[in-house]
């Protein structure tokens, strides 16, 4: 865990600010879930193994409470429990989590997130939509090169289904493995899915499968000659028609590839995954990523409600938007500086202050009572573009004098006459 120094958390504002934008344009609403869950709500969603890679701990009153360690979790629960809400439900969180995860580059114990959900409907149109709010956020703080990976869960299901894999702890098996193909050698791909008791034909067949990648219509298109079946009533074939559908009426589709390897190592997706890589920083790992869980919210409520949702890491983005030179600059502390001259009344010191404040200016002065010239030392040391001078003798004649700390230009204007700068 680490402190987020002021530069950071400018560059981090800026983010969120661009990112709340793009939420805001497609209808979702902002909400913060309570950081601490109890320890049965976090199982709930990925199973008891998940204390191994949270924080919990028991209260003073004997109670198992874990910290959140997404955001989906507390939005979930809370819907799965709120039977006024009008679906289709768009709801959006910005956060900190905490995982107890080994500290590696772009990955944190304590980091945060962006995350959107839709509640309430099964349609395809709904992770498009996910889909499609993910990559404006993208665009919207600058990153042009990347692409969104999609496949399906129940696509890779029916696929393994035809070699005889059914059982639940063999499908998530092999799940774990392909989605670790474009991570590992040819070998130790091969390796690994041999370790789950796959042999001879049903390797190949499965690496087969999960090699196929490329345009959405193209992949579907090509799919059932490549595996030799007939795949066309497939239901994870029709979702998957269905999204590109929406995906093209939303004017998305060419951001997106269908790759078949895309699974997403989380059991609780149950349909469409996806996830976003930046070309230039695969590195990184995912810019985002998502997909659907159907069945989540019944453990959390006493109605099952279809739910599709997507979320990004806040600190894998600017590593990305930094790399490619897309953040600006740390804005200074404050736009002006109040320094004076002379000897004044501290009213008078600071009446030019309030004012500034009072018309949306931000503004500073020395609270340390030094000279002036240490005073302009202080102010071009922040790099605030603007210093007021005020002493004596412009109170008398009702001006200031402003100094241009670029160009270190003066001028004796009325305060009127600062402001309507101040403003531009």
């Amino acid at each position: 865990m680490r402190d987020v120094e002021p530069d950071e958390m400018s560059k981090r504002l800026w983010v969120q600010e661009r990112i709340l934008e793009v939420l805001r344009r497609y209808g979702f609403r902002l909400m913060d879930p309570t950081p601490i869950e109890n320890l049965k709500t976090l199982e709930a969603k990925s199973g008891p193994s998940i204390r191994k890679e949270i924080y919990w701990f028991k209260d003073k009153a004997g109670r198992s409470l874990g910290l959140r360690f997404d955001l989906t979790v507390g939005l979930t629960r809370l819907v799965a429990n709120r039977f006024d809400l009008p679906e289709p439900i768009k709801l959006c969180a910005i956060g900190g989590q905490w995982r107890y995860d080994e500290p590696q580059f772009a990955r944190y114990r304590y980091f945060y997130q962006w995350d959107a959900e839709i509640y309430g409907s099964a349609d395809p149109a709904a992770d498009g939509e996910v889909i499609a709010v993910a990559i404006d956020i993208l665009e919207n703080v600058g990153l042009r090169d990347f692409d969104v990976r999609i496949s399906n869960r129940r696509l890779i299901q029916q696929f393994l289904a035809t070699i005889g894999i059914k059982r639940q702890e063999k499908l998530e098996a092999i799940f774990r493995v392909v989605d670790k193909i474009r991570k590992v050698s040819d070998a130790q791909f091969l390796k690994e899915l041999k370790s789950t008791g796959l042999k001879g034909e049903a390797i190949e067949a499965v690496k087969r499968f999960a090699s196929q990648s490329g345009p959405p219509r193209k992949v579907l298109g090509s799919l059932g000659n490549t595996l030799g079946l007939d795949v066309s009533d497939w239901v994870g074939v029709k979702e998957l028609a269905r999204l590109a559908d929406v995906l093209e009426g939303l004017d998305k589709l060419e951001r997106c590839v269908y790759d078949l390897s895309i699974v997403r190592g989380i059991g609780y997706y149950d349909g469409i995954v996806f996830e976003a890589y930046d070309r230039l920083g695969e590195d990184i790992g995912s810019i985002f990523g998502g997909g659907r869980y159907d069945k989540l919210c019944g453990l959390y409520g006493k109605r099952d409600m279809p739910a599709t949702g997507v979320a990004g890491g806040i600190e894998r983005l600017i590593i990305s938007l930094e790399r490619a030179g897309l953040l600006p600059a740390s804005p200074p502390p404050v736009k002006v500086f109040v320094a004076y001259a002379g000897e004044l009344d501290v009213r008078e010191r600071l009446e030019i202050v309030s004012r500034l404040r009072a018309n949306g200016i931000s503004a500073d002065y020395d609270s340390k009572d030094r000279g002036l010239g240490k005073q302009l030392e202080y102010a071009d040391a922040n790099k605030i573009p603007y210093v007021v001078i005020v002493g004596p003798q412009e109170i008398s004649k009702k001006v200031v004098k402003l100094r241009n700390m670029r160009d270190r230009n003066e001028r004796e204007l009325s305060f009127d006459e600062v402001l309507s700068i101040l403003r531009t």
